[in-house]
């Protein structure tokens, strides 16, 4: 029987999951960034989506920009970055990062 695994990302703030899942999932951490302070993510290996926990902020990818609230999810495919900025307030979100299968060189999953 396999048992699940309990983790406070709260407390810990971040965890690799590559010891304890043998899906994509790589990593998950709840990310604060201070005021106007911002973080970029590149997805030259992983994927990335994250969930807006509090606060308000922007992300952008290339010439797209979005606005951050709390309930906003951004994913970001293989191949791009985004960059995160808080706004006048910190802001707080769950970020996860997944492997991406490899392909062939016609693109089709291997």
């Amino acid at each position: 029987m396999t048992t699940a695994t309990i983790i406070d990302l709260a407390a810990c703030g971040h965890v690799d999951l590559t010891g304890l899942l043998t899906g994509p999932l790589q990593e998950a951490r709840v990310v604060t960034l201070e005021a106007a302070q911002t973080e970029t993510l590149s997805a030259a290996v992983l994927e990335h989506t994250l969930f807006v926990l509090d606060g308000t902020g922007t992300a952008q990818s290339g010439a797209t920009r979005v606005k951050l609230a709390p309930g906003t999810a951004v994913t970001m495919p293989q191949g791009g970055t985004m960059t995160i900025t808080a706004g006048g307030q910190p802001l707080r979100y769950f970020h996860a990062s997944l492997a991406v299968p490899a392909r062939d060189e016609n693109g089709a999953a291997q």
